[in-house]
């Protein structure tokens, strides 16, 4: 089984300065840098490469075919948060990448470690802080150095992969491993982002108006709340429940509305179904509200 592990330094235009990838062994089968051919800020305090760094090396455009054949030639991939990785090299040229496969060493962090902490998977920790609580030595001083970063990413793939396949895939071949492992972890992402979306329509009665609120969590703090309405998609009832009452909005008031006893009554009764697409599509509105209109 031939796995890579990379990682890429860029600039904030996201030139390339920097790949590093080295193999599941432990070697490094792969370091340049690249002199980028655009570039207004160097923003050296992310990626430590200065401009005499590179002064003599030539661009990634000269050296993509190179890569190329390495990515071609691997069965899957890796990194940590690898995704803008594989952003950055489709953008500057390398093909295939749609339909490699790749298991991310911070979603096999957060599957293993993550899930039974509670912690949100889009907001896994630094590579420092997982390599560190998985035992291993890596510090401040070695980070964002492409080679140091990819060589603590492999290791913290390795450990993190044993883990799983004695626990899961025992007897496997490491090939189906992998597939079983990004697939769990996929299936734990949206069961995440499902849980997440339940939640609650919240009506509160102010004068002769109503306010209402949506939120994760029920009320713990009741005042003037008259009703709490449980929902599959806090999104998508937001959306439509925003929809339905917008000209009942009072001006300059926001969620504030002036309601009939019909209206009232639809509110109360509302309920939704859980879709993922439909839930993103309606989490984007709503969180946009000020450029997009319903």
């Amino acid at each position: 089984m031939e796995i890579i592990c990379l990682d890429a330094e860029f600039t904030e235009t996201e030139e390339l300065l920097e790949l590093s990838i080295f193999n599941l062994e432990g070697n490094e089968i792969y370091h340049r840098f690249y002199k980028p051919e655009n570039i207004d800020d160097w923003r050296t305090d992310i990626h430590h490469i200065t401009p005499e760094m590179v002064a003599d090396e030539m661009p990634f455009s000269k050296r993509k075919d190179e890569v190329q054949r390495l990515l071609d030639s691997s069965f899957a991939l890796t990194g940590f948060a690898v995704g803008n990785d594989m952003r950055v090299l489709s953008r500057s040229g390398i093909a295939g990448l749609e339909t490699k496969r790749v298991l991310d060493v911070k979603d096999m962090y957060w599957y293993l470690r993550g899930i039974q902490e509670q912690m949100n998977p889009f907001s896994v920790p630094s590579l420092l802080i997982c390599a560190n609580a998985l035992g291993l030595e890596f510090s401040e001083d070695e980070a964002h150095s492409a080679s140091a970063d990819t060589e603590a990413t492999l290791r913290c793939f390795n450990l993190l992969f044993s883990e799983f396949k004695s626990a899961e895939g025992e007897g496997m071949a490491d090939e189906d491993v992998v597939d079983m492992f990004a697939a769990k972890i996929e299936r734990a992402k949206a069961n995440y982002i499902e849980e997440t979306a339940k939640g609650y329509v919240k009506i509160y009665k102010q004068g002769d108006t109503y306010k209402i609120k949506y939120s994760h969590t029920p009320d713990s703090e009741p005042k003037g709340l008259i009703a709490e309405i449980e929902v599959a998609d806090r999104y998508k009832a937001e959306y439509e429940i925003k929809k339905l009452l917008k000209k009942k909005e009072l001006p300059d008031r926001w969620g504030i509305y002036k309601l009939t006893p019909k209206l009232l009554e639809q509110v109360k009764n509302y309920k939704n179904t859980y879709d993922a697409e439909e839930s993103a599509w309606c989490k984007k509105v709503v969180r946009n509200l000020s450029r997009l209109t319903l």
